[in-house]
């Protein structure tokens, strides 16, 4: 049900307008972080002598590695702290159980938007992934990921015990959704290609409206933003869907319509989604969460599976024994993955740098550490307490960047000591109140790439109304050496809580006696042959402590609170120093791309604050770098 990206998400920027990105980019904050970062080879700023330079860091995920690197490249002495026992935060890449040379387990983020395909030089991912990282040789290996109705070995639409929308077989069948050619076909049942039509119109529509405005170096995009905020902040998502669709924008007042569905219409699209899975565990999120991510960028056919970094052997601590700071075992880096980009960032020394944050004197990294308190003392600096199992500490530092998850630092910290006008107490009640969405995958590797065997008859990737929702096989290596994985369960909010009182190996048990009964009632073959049922991975974000969740949603009517989040570290960080970045403090949450702006906006904001000499190559922060306006 996606639309043709590679057609509607064309560049628009005019050559004079130099630090606007080209569309699709991220609503609320029109600026080109790759440009940035590309002439900004030896760090974006140089600080004066009297600068205070040291700086904790809590998290150890995307953003706060981003964070730190791009500091200790400005001459700041780092402390990064982390409660888990590794680096990479919700970029969790499981090496295969069976043969860790074959396709490795997504845990966290597994599908990533290049805004809208690699080589579009548009995002902060493109340019650590593979700009930087190609420079030293090692880019980014990535491919097309398998969505619903763009998968290779196809989709099949698993619905009503499989006798269709309306009961339209006798016997239960997968409805195919086939892949055609570089755009996605459409499901071969026609109350589901009316479904999908609908959905392709408004989003059509809305981006015909909005990509050329995006581009333009004037106040009319912002303006029309803060009506579009206006009229779709009271809705939820299910009411974005079964709103009236429009043909024509008559009247510039930010209303574009609907989907124009109605409610037996919606609850189909609950489960076959926009073609990038299931959307109804969703429904009751606010409509702009949608809007922001589908309408500029985040969705899509061009979302890619990130295999790795190339010729891994060749980077630093490749496989090596490795501790921390306080002498605690490191998993050694192995470069697979979306946790690549992560291991990179630690391990790699940043362009002009001989030294790495895992290398210099003037960082250090803490695992499986809590934070316990950040406390403002009278002469500025915050006192920040810690423990682990070893020892129980506090140090002063200068500033610090708090990366880790909302609800996991409500749970685990306090912070004491800073005024209203510092950390206002609308802040605290933002992140108090935020919603923290659940998700569960479960993954099997796989014996066989099935869906190119021959006589195959079982899509590559099933769509279903059960408790599993959505499975997909994929495999990241062309060889057939590389059998591939299966993640047979991937939920996400309350069909993730359907999955949360059962532990690993009854939930096992009910994934494949379910992904049975689909695949041999329907094409007569069984899915579950092909699973090394004995080395399931699982993992239920909402259960562990250090995270306390999957991704920030938010509800309707939420505009506030995510504005007090968006600029803080503009409007408070100067007093406070504190600053805050990752996905939860984004509009976007759930994607990894707003983690890294965060955490060079946090960057920036700080260097400006202190008064840093910006070493951007035709670059004035005060003329050039958009400020957070609340419109």
């Amino acid at each position: 049900m996606q639309i043709n990206i590679k057609t509607r998400l064309k560049s628009h920027k005019s050559a004079t307008d130099n630090w606007l990105p080209d569309y699709p980019n991220p609503a609320d904050f029109r600026f080109d972080y790759y440009k940035l970062m590309a002439q900004a080879p030896d760090g974006l700023a140089r600080l004066d002598d009297s600068t205070p330079r040291r700086v904790a860091i809590v998290g150890a995920g995307c953003a706060g590695m981003t964070a730190a690197r791009e500091l200790l490249r400005c001459g700041f002495e780092v402390t990064i702290i982390e409660a888990s026992e590794r680096i990479g935060g919700r970029l969790y890449t499981v090496e295969n159980p069976l043969d860790p040379a074959q396709t490795g387990m997504e845990m966290g983020a597994m599908r990533m938007p290049f805004f809208p395909e690699p080589g579009a030089k548009n995002c902060l991912l493109e340019y650590y992934m593979l700009h930087e990282a190609g420079a030293c040789g090692h880019a980014a290996e990535y491919d097309q990921f398998p969505n619903p109705g763009s998968a290779p070995g196809n989709t099949g639409i698993y619905l009503n015990r499989g006798l269709g929308p309306n009961n339209d077989f006798e016997q239960p069948q997968l409805i195919l959704w086939p892949r055609n050619g570089e755009d996605n076909g459409l499901p071969e049942d026609p109350t589901l290609s009316n479904l999908a039509a609908k959905a392709d119109r408004f989003i059509q529509f809305f981006t015909d409206n909005i990509k050329t405005l995006y581009t333009e170096n004037s106040n009319r995009w912002p303006q029309l933003w803060s009506k579009i905020v206006d009229y779709y902040g009271p809705m939820t998502f299910d009411d974005l869907v079964m709103a009236p669709a429009m043909n024509v924008y008559a009247v510039d007042d930010g209303n574009f319509g609907g989907f124009g569905m109605n409610q037996d219409e919606a609850n189909l699209l609950y489960t076959i989604g926009t073609g990038d899975g299931s959307w109804g565990a969703f429904y009751s999120i606010g409509a702009l969460w949608f809007i922001r991510c589908t309408m500029f960028g985040f969705g899509g056919a061009q979302l890619q599976t990130i295999m790795g970094l190339s010729d891994a052997e060749g980077l630093p601590c490749y496989r090596q024994p490795l501790k921390d700071s306080l002498d605690q075992p490191l998993a050694p880096p192995t470069y697979q993955g979306i946790q690549s980009l992560v291991e990179y960032l630690y391990y790699q020394p940043a362009p002009g740098m001989k030294d790495s944050l895992h290398s210099s004197e003037n960082a250090r990294l803490f695992i499986s550490t809590w934070v316990r308190g950040i406390d403002r003392q009278g002469d500025g600096s915050i006192r920040v307490r810690y423990e682990n199992d070893k020892v129980t500490r506090d140090e002063t530092f200068d500033y610090v960047f708090v990366t880790s998850g909302q609800w996991a630092s409500q749970m685990s910290m306090q912070f004491n000591g800073f005024s209203q006008e510092e950390l206002p107490q609308a802040k605290i009640t933002a992140e108090h109140t935020q919603h923290n969405i659940s998700s569960c995958k479960l993954f099997f590797p796989l014996t066989e790439r099935y869906w190119e065997s021959e006589g195959n008859r079982i899509p590559q990737v099933i769509v279903t109304d059960t408790y599993i929702q959505d499975a997909y096989a994929l495999a990241w290596h062309p060889s057939a050496q590389d059998n591939g994985v299966m993640l047979a369960s991937y939920t996400w909010e309350d069909d993730s809580l359907k999955l949360l009182p059962f532990d690993q190996q009854r939930l096992v048990e009910l994934v494949t006696d379910r992904l049975r009964q689909i695949t041999t009632e329907t094409v007569g073959q069984d899915v579950t042959e092909y699973f090394a049922k004995d080395k399931p991975v699982m993992l239920q974000w909402i259960t562990q402590p250090s995270y306390a969740g999957c991704a920030k949603l938010y509800r309707q009517r939420d505009e506030g609170a995510n504005y007090i989040d968006l600029a803080y570290n503009q409007d408070y960080g100067k007093a406070s120093r504190l600053y805050f970045a990752g996905e939860n403090y984004s509009v976007e949450g759930g994607w990894t791309e707003p983690a890294l702006r965060s955490a060079i906006d946090g960057v920036m904001q700080l260097l400006h604050h202190v008064g840093a000499e910006f070493k951007v190559q035709d670059f004035d922060f005060s003329a050039d770098y958009p400020k957070w306006q609340l419109y």
